[in-house]
């Protein structure tokens, strides 16, 4: 039978097939244009699957469920055409085209990059075409054996040492260091006393004025004890007080930069509170459909073309003014900028965010208004305000000095915040902008605040991914993986948008800081960085830079195996309840779930009394307390998992009978009691408990708040 000739002469191939249906718009008839759906080859899941004797080669093998896509792709390859691999313009990208073509195994395959996916920038990525980028892909294969033979070589170590199903990574553990360690620094905090004082004065005019106490005798100063305040009061007095001096600075503040990887991450975390797995799913999403460009990238870059677009808005839509003499250009800080050649930005400036809330929803609308408002303020002239500062002190108190500060900042010309918005609340000026030097003011009343120093903030999913950039810990492609994947293995949880580490997440790190400090340390693991950038530009060859990583990964992994006991892991120490079972003594230990107590005698003594649970920790005017198990009438007790908190029989394991932990509020709609429930993106919301028969959630009303702004 004769085979049905191919209609088309060309064969493109993508990722993703969002990205294979926008592409398909551009290219005519010529074109066949087929998705992998992702990889089509990786290391196996159920061993190491690295050659460690020859050259750390790795074992790949076909994907479960890829072989029809592999043989649809094989059947698609014109006899007499081109193949074009189209994978993303980074490592993955490039390693991804490099297992296509080797499975494919066609001799004149075209590696084509576009950074936007738009019909000009596609259809010049496939007249120039390149060659798959041999270094490129060597930095990716080093990155993903590296990161398999610490992860496979230390989980094996974890679960001997700790308890079978834990898990640790060469990036990953570093990040979760960074948490457990800003929650010990909060825990070794010791608050100290201060005070803010001040006073309040009338003007002239009759303005009531404040002003705060800011030096003493020449030095900043803050009282640290009401002795001291109570000090300043009596030393001052009801006396009145004169102008010292009267600043006048006017300042220019510059546009921010576009946005990379990292800052739109932070951005859309601090804005609109969207952790980083969101934020990157969203984007690849606008990406995909044409609306953004590369959302994986590290430089400062927009195209001149692009850049042309948003100046001719900018002076239409906001006038000349607003309109610098030449374009801004922005430095990229970081060492390795390589991932992309462009900063995210919209790839048509003209669409709306009205057009893309149509087609996709509110929160893509969000996101793409973030990176829209980015990108034209960053053309746009400088923000020009004025600060004025007025100093003031007592009329008859020469010694000590005590100097009061007001003032405030007031905008002459808003520049780029005109697109970006007014960012900080600014002062009014107006009542104090006509005060001058030696004017006299009258002495109204002393105000004062006790307050206290308090800890360090706990890392939001921006503030860690600023700090791993600020570290060169990671790369664009690797921020929001590491923050989704320390939290899916239950390593650290989120309140609100705070990292707070687990129990468990303490236990593996202790272990780590312990006996692999090579593994987790910062300069390390940024030179590891460095050294994959280094195979990237072909200045580092890879088999070199695996054997200087693994070789002493083995030998502090043989020494862990000798020198650590589970006991001195697990165990937290002794407890002074009794043991249920034999009466025995009890010891402490931490579980995948938390602490709990344990018999001193397991594992002949199996007697064990839960602490994770914690009935008292529950407010039951808020929470219900069920009478007895659904499946034997027990008694439930309070349980804890990575899930949360939940109702279980006090007879688990011979029963299993659960209840959620439900509210005292009833369904509207069907009366049953609501609970909370955990949304796919993290965030919390409270649903009927009857789901899927009752689909009611409860809405939720935001507090009006302050315009922000996206720095």
């Amino acid at each position: 039978m004769e085979k049905k000739k191919k209609s088309y002469k060309n064969l493109l191939i993508v990722e993703s097939p969002a990205k294979a249906k926008t592409i398909n718009k551009y290219l005519g008839t010529d074109y066949k244009v087929m998705a992998t759906v992702g990889h089509i080859i990786d290391l196996p899941k159920s061993k190491l699957g690295v050659d460690i004797e020859h050259n750390y080669e790795p074992l790949f093998e076909t994907i479960y469920g890829k072989g029809k896509i592999i043989t649809d792709l094989k059947r698609a390859v014109p006899k007499d055409g081109n193949v074009f691999l189209a994978m993303d313009p980074d490592r993955e990208g490039e390693a991804i085209a490099w297992h296509v073509n080797s499975v494919l195994k066609t001799k004149n395959a075209k590696r084509v990059m576009f950074n936007e996916i738009t019909k000009d920038a596609i259809l010049e990525a496939v007249k120039h075409p390149l060659e798959i980028d041999e270094n490129l892909v060597e930095a990716q294969k080093a990155r993903r054996i590296l990161d398999r033979l610490v992860g496979y070589k230390l989980s094996e170590l974890l679960w001997k040492k700790i308890w079978y199903g834990l898990s640790a990574g060469r990036v990953q553990s570093v990040a979760l260091r960074l948490v457990v360690e800003r929650e010990e620094e909060r825990e070794a905090f010791k608050a100290e006393e201060y005070w803010d004082f001040g006073v309040e004065v009338k003007d002239e005019s009759g303005n009531v004025l404040n002003a705060k106490l800011a030096q003493k005798d020449g030095k900043k100063y803050i009282p640290t004890n009401k002795d001291e305040v109570e000090g300043i009061e009596k030393t001052l007095g009801s006396s009145d007080y004169i102008v010292k001096d009267v600043v006048v600075k006017k300042v220019k503040k510059h546009p921010y930069p576009p946005f990379t990887t990292s800052t739109l991450q932070q951005a859309a975390n601090n804005v609109l509170g969207y952790s980083s797995k969101r934020t990157m799913a969203i984007a690849q999403i606008l990406y995909q459909a044409g609306y953004i460009t590369y959302m994986r990238t590290d430089s400062f870059n927009l195209s001149g073309k692009a850049v042309d677009s948003i100046r001719e808005l900018i002076g239409t839509s906001y006038g000349k003014e607003y309109l610098p003499a030449t374009p801004n250009y922005y430095k990229t800080r970081s060492k390795g900028a390589q991932e992309a050649h462009e900063a995210i930005r919209p790839s048509d400036i003209n669409v709306t965010r009205e057009k893309i809330e149509a087609q996709f929803g509110s929160a893509e609308a969000k996101l793409y208004d973030l990176i829209w408002k980015r990108v034209v303020s960053c053309q746009m002239t400088d923000k020009q305000a004025e600060i004025l500062t007025v100093s003031i002190v007592n009329k008859d108190v020469k010694k000590p000095e005590y100097v009061f500060t007001l003032g405030g900042e007031m905008t002459l010309f808003d520049g780029f915040r005109k697109v970006l918005g007014t960012g900080k609340v600014e002062d009014d000026l107006q009542e104090i902008s006509k005060i001058e030097k030696g004017d006299s003011l009258k002495w109204k009343k002393f105000v004062k605040e006790q307050k206290y120093t308090q800890p360090p903030a706990r890392y939001t999913d921006a503030s860690l991914v600023k700090k791993l950039e600020a570290l060169e810990i990671g790369r664009p492609s690797t921020y929001a993986t590491i923050i989704s994947t320390i939290e899916a293995r239950g390593y650290i949880t989120k309140e609100a948008k705070a990292l707070i580490p687990t129990d468990v997440g303490r236990i593996v790190t202790n272990f780590l800081r312990d006996n692999f400090k090579r593994l987790v340390d910062y300069k390390y693991t940024a030179k590891v960085e460095a050294e994959l950038d280094g195979i990237a530009a072909g200045k580092m060859k890879y088999a070199p830079v695996m054997d200087e990583q693994y070789k002493p990964l083995v030998e502090e992994i043989a020494k862990a195996e000798k020198d650590v006991k589970k006991e001195d892991v697990v165990i937290l120490g002794k407890a002074e309840d009794k043991c249920p079972e034999c009466g025995g003594e009890m010891i402490i230990r931490i579980g995948r779930y938390g602490k709990f107590l344990s018999c001193a005698k397991f594992p002949e003594c199996k007697g064990m009394k839960d602490l994770s649970g914690n009935e008292e920790s529950l407010d039951f005017a808020k929470y219900l307390r069920p009478e007895k198990c659904p499946k034997c009438g027990g008694e439930l007790v309070l349980k804890n998992s990575k899930y949360g908190k939940f109702w279980a029989c006090k007879d688990y394991p011979k029963c299993k009978g659960t209840v959620p932990l439900l509210l005292q509020e009833k369904c509207p709609e069907c009366n049953h009691p609501l609970v909370e429930r955990r949304s796919k993106w993290g965030r919390t919301f409270t649903g009927c408990s009857n789901y899927p028969e009752c689909k009611y959630i409860k809405k939720t009303f935001k507090a009006k708040k302050k315009k922000k702004s996206s720095e």
